[in-house]
């Protein structure tokens, strides 16, 4: 006899059929059958519940795959129409980079705003048009029902991206607006800084046979008030003038353009008669009336006389110029307010005998104010022990010392103010 299952076996055991190899009685039978058929009955239904588990599962899948197909198709139209709308302000943005006139740039983003609206009515059509739960009507009542509740899902997703789309509208309107202020203000900055370097000499070292001056002149990323000039004076002498106007921007550069015009007033009619005193007295003026007070100057004066052996100076609130003398330092004191605080002031002139080999500095106070990436100064301490190292050395050699030395101390921070300072040496 072939081997028996070993459930059936059991089951058989339990119907007191030790021994298979005898016929059971008549009862005993009957209740094999019977149990028999009721397994057959248990099995039958176990495979028509997976049947018809396995039937309703695949019509569920194929249900939300025909789902995500529409979703896939809407979502990839609105896609490629967000896609055309940006489109469109990128195409206004681009032709308008540096707008000539305001009414032209107004034209330009009312018209892509037009264009912009006509494609989110696209975008509108585009979602209601999309497949919906009617669809899948022949999934099933269940089915469909879950189709159109997700399609409804869908609906309002697309809806908030409209309201979306529609406030990125207005933001890119406001940004291409800001971009041509932008730019014309630019425009305006960049005249400034020229007008700016006009100002200052455009050669960095100047010859004269009892004296030799070394520049440098940087402005910083916006456009701000530092100038410095020198004219030749009848019988050989030489004027200096260093100035720096409080602020930045166009007007601080305004200011130092009124204060430059009024220097070249009183150095063409005075001549012989000009003293530095003088000079901050008409420029106070000047800049009073330019800048209402609203803007302040500092400035220092000085007149080079080779003839006398000496330099007479004047000072409107500026740092006071170093001179060294046999590698000792002093400062050239002279006081008087920052010009333009007042509708009239005084100020007194002061002269110093100077020497062969003398050394003179004079500087912004973009120089020692000047901070490194942990906020801290170059002073006017480090300033001055530099300087007194480099003072032997010819002019152009001690000014790219400390403009190195200052650059080095700076590392990668930006410039705040204006860097200026002329080195002389007195031959």
């Amino acid at each position: 006899m072939a081997e028996i299952d070993p459930l059936l076996a059991r089951q058989l055991r339990r119907l007191g059929l030790e021994d298979l190899d005898a016929p059971p009685d008549r009862e005993t039978w009957h209740k094999v059958v019977a149990r028999i058929s009721e397994h057959y009955r248990h099995v039958a239904d176990d495979r028509s519940l997976l049947t018809r588990s396995l039937d309703l599962s695949t019509n569920e899948m194929g249900a939300l795959h025909r789902q995500l197909l529409a979703e896939r198709d809407r979502l990839r139209s609105v896609v490629v129409a967000i896609g055309d709308a940006l489109t469109i302000f990128h195409d206004a943005a681009s032709s308008q980079v540096e707008p000539s006139r305001p009414i032209e740039v107004g034209s330009t983003i009312s018209t892509a705003k037009r264009r912009f609206a006509s494609k989110l009515g696209e975008l509108f059509s585009l979602s209601s048009a999309a497949p919906g739960g009617a669809t899948q009507a022949a999934a099933g009542q269940a089915a469909a029902g879950q189709d159109a509740a997700g399609a409804s899902g869908s609906d309002e997703a697309i809806n908030e991206v409209r309201v979306q789309l529609v406030a990125l509208g207005d933001r890119l309107v406001q940004l291409l607006y800001d971009t041509a202020e932008k730019a014309s203000l630019k425009k305006q900055l960049e005249v400034a800084r020229a007008v700016q370097q006009m100002l200052v000499p455009s050669q960095d070292v100047i010859e004269r046979p009892s004296l030799r001056l070394a520049s440098h002149f940087q402005p910083a990323a916006e456009c701000g008030g530092d100038w410095w000039t020198f004219h030749d004076l009848p019988d050989g002498r030489l004027l200096t003038v260093v100035g720096d106007v409080t602020g930045h921007g166009i007007s601080s550069a305004i200011i130092t353009g009124a204060a430059k015009a009024a220097c070249d007033v009183v150095r063409t009619f005075a001549r012989e008669a000009i003293s530095p005193a003088q000079l901050l007295r008409v420029m106070n003026c000047s800049i009073f009336e330019a800048g209402q007070q609203k803007f302040l100057m500092t400035c220092a004066a000085c007149i080079f006389d080779p003839g006398a052996g000496s330099m007479t100076l004047a000072n409107a609130g500026h740092p006071f110029p170093y001179l060294v003398r046999n590698n000792a330092i002093r400062q050239l004191a002279a006081q008087g307010e920052p010009l333009g605080a007042a509708s009239s002031a005084e100020y007194t002139s002061s002269t110093v005998a100077l020497e062969g080999g003398d050394a003179l500095l004079w500087f912004t106070d973009g120089v020692t104010e000047c901070e490194n990436e942990s906020s801290e100064q170059f002073s006017e301490k480090r300033l001055r022990s530099l300087f007194q190292s480099v003072a032997a050395c010819a002019p152009e050699e001690a000014r790219d010392a400390i403009v190195a030395a200052v650059s080095r101390f700076r590392g990668e921070r930006a410039l705040d103010d204006d860097v200026t300072l002329v080195v002389a040496r007195v031959r």
